[in-house]
């Protein structure tokens, strides 16, 4: 697994592997209310579109483990409470790892 020569070759696992290209720009607390996951409900009710913003702290624990596993990039949370702060820096070093992280547009003023 490697890249090659960065001229747009995976990284990591195919199909879900890491890929040389431009960087994405790191995120701010602000950006995590642009960041929509699916996930399942916490009365364990189908599924829900939330912000990584409002997820509990178990969901994103499940999410960016999963995330990153799924990207080839070996992370381990923080146990107990993970604060906005912390969120932030989890998903900077996924892409600074070469994950790219999706956002929906900003609002319009």
């Amino acid at each position: 697994m490697g890249t090659d020569g960065g001229n747009g070759m995976y990284i990591g696992r195919f199909p879900y592997g890491r890929y040389a290209r431009a960087p994405q720009p790191d995120l701010t607390v602000e950006d995590l209310r642009r960041v929509y996951v699916l996930v399942p409900r916490e009365d364990g009710r189908g599924d829900e579109n939330i912000t990584v913003a409002e997820m509990t702290d178990r969901q994103f624990r499940e999410w960016i483990v999963a995330k990153a596993a799924l990207h080839g990039v070996p992370l381990i949370p923080p146990l107990g409470r993970i604060g906005l702060e912390t969120r932030v820096h989890l998903l900077n070093y996924l892409i600074h790892q070469g994950v790219r992280i999706y956002l929906v547009p900003k609002p319009e003023a």
